[in-house]
């Protein structure tokens, strides 16, 4: 597995609201570094996408269907329908620092889990009890150097609202790497395995990050792109670190090695944050219930195997 850069001394810093940080802030709150990629994307488009897809009330449908490009999508997660019952959920978050008045690291926003195995056929719902986040593969018809089977239509879901789902079945093996479209930049990425891959048959991706110019094709965001996108703009941002985690650490960490996914079944954002120690503090602890005990993550149906 390709292997981030290691710090075993996390990067001193005075919380990342200081002066030193608001630069960065200034960047990010322009959109400028958060837009890396889409305008790329528009030059890649594929003209076979059909234009269809569901929109309407979930419950009411008596044949419900995932489609290859837009996956399936309900803004309530309880109306899943029963033909569609997932064989595995994933929620996404974005964990805040655990002390906001002396953070040891910054906002952490990742899939839960983070690594996934499947069979082939399976279907997957992705929820969240937090706006604004969405599930897009690595594609050329994105703008990125492809990391899904060849084959995979380039999908990706809208950008989910509280309390929604989003269901998409994969049905290729293969090792498909995600990431959430308004938080790629912070290391936002998961990896699915589907089927029982040899060592020997994994794809030349998983070892690599691979840009191109003809045609221009972005790789997952690396520490050093990111930093140079971030200090470029002006003469202020000189010299400014990225605090956050990097699509590039995430992937390569040694807990979504497809070997270890595999053995494993299931692999948790925690696993994946203790492999990246560049950042330093601890990984989210997540409680799914608030104080009166309700859950905070919509609940979901999965389906039993027999």
């Amino acid at each position: 597995m390709p292997t981030a850069d290691k710090n075993t001394d996390p990067p001193e810093r005075d919380g990342w609201l200081d002066l030193e940080r608001r630069p960065l802030l200034s960047v990010l709150g322009t959109g400028g570094v958060l837009s890396l990629g889409s305008s790329v994307a528009t030059a890649h488009s594929d003209d076979d996408v059909p234009a269809t897809g569901y929109s309407g009330d979930a419950a009411d449908r008596d044949v419900a269907e995932i489609d290859p490009y837009y996956g399936f999508a309900t803004p309530d997660a309880d109306e899943i329908p029963e033909t569609l019952a997932p064989d595995s959920v994933v929620e996404l978050h974005s964990a805040p620092p655990e002390d906001p008045e002396n953070p040891d690291r910054p906002p952490l926003f990742h899939f839960e889990p983070t690594g996934l195995h499947l069979d082939s056929g399976d279907i997957v719902a992705f929820v969240l009890d937090e706006p604004d986040h969405s599930i897009t593969t690595y594609h050329p018809a994105k703008g990125f150097q492809q990391r899904v089977p060849d084959g995979v239509a380039p999908f990706s879901s809208p950008v989910l609202s509280v309390g929604a789902a989003w269901l998409y079945r994969f049905g290729e093996e293969g090792v498909y790497d995600l990431y959430c479209g308004p938080h790629h930049v912070f290391g936002m990425n998961m990896r699915i395995v589907v089927g029982d891959i040899a060592e020997t048959d994994l794809p030349d991706y998983v070892e690599t990050f691979e840009g191109s110019e003809d045609p221009p094709l972005l790789a997952p965001f690396s520490k050093e792109f990111l930093e140079h996108d971030l200090n470029a703009p002006s003469d202020r941002n000189e010299g400014c670190e990225w605090p956050f985690l990097t699509p590039q650490e995430v992937l390569s960490a040694d807990a979504l090695d497809p070997m270890h996914i595999q053995t494993q079944g299931s692999v948790p954002f925690a696993e994946v944050f203790a492999d990246v120690d560049r950042v330093g503090g601890h990984g989210p602890r997540h409680d799914t219930r608030d104080e009166t005990g309700a859950a905070t993550t919509p609940t979901v149906q999965v389906h039993e195997h027999d």
